[in-house]
């Protein structure tokens, strides 16, 4: 029950994070760096996700 607690919180607080980026954005009109920006954090993060999840889904299958 803890752990969906922190999830859920970690969830909610990325949300509005990215609601207030956004909202500055669509102040600032600067939508192309932001996206710049964005797809080379995508470029750099997706591979370490992809790892970790397959991480967790083995462990998950040796545990049982």
């Amino acid at each position: 029950m803890i752990m969906s607690t922190k999830y859920t919180a970690i969830i909610f607080g990325l949300f509005s994070l990215m609601s207030i980026l956004f909202m500055y954005l669509m102040l600032s009109g600067n939508w192309n760096e932001f996206i710049f920006q964005l797809k080379w954090f995508l470029r750099i993060t997706t591979p370490i996700f992809i790892v970790y999840f397959f991480y967790l889904g083995n462990k998950n299958v040796h545990n049982n």
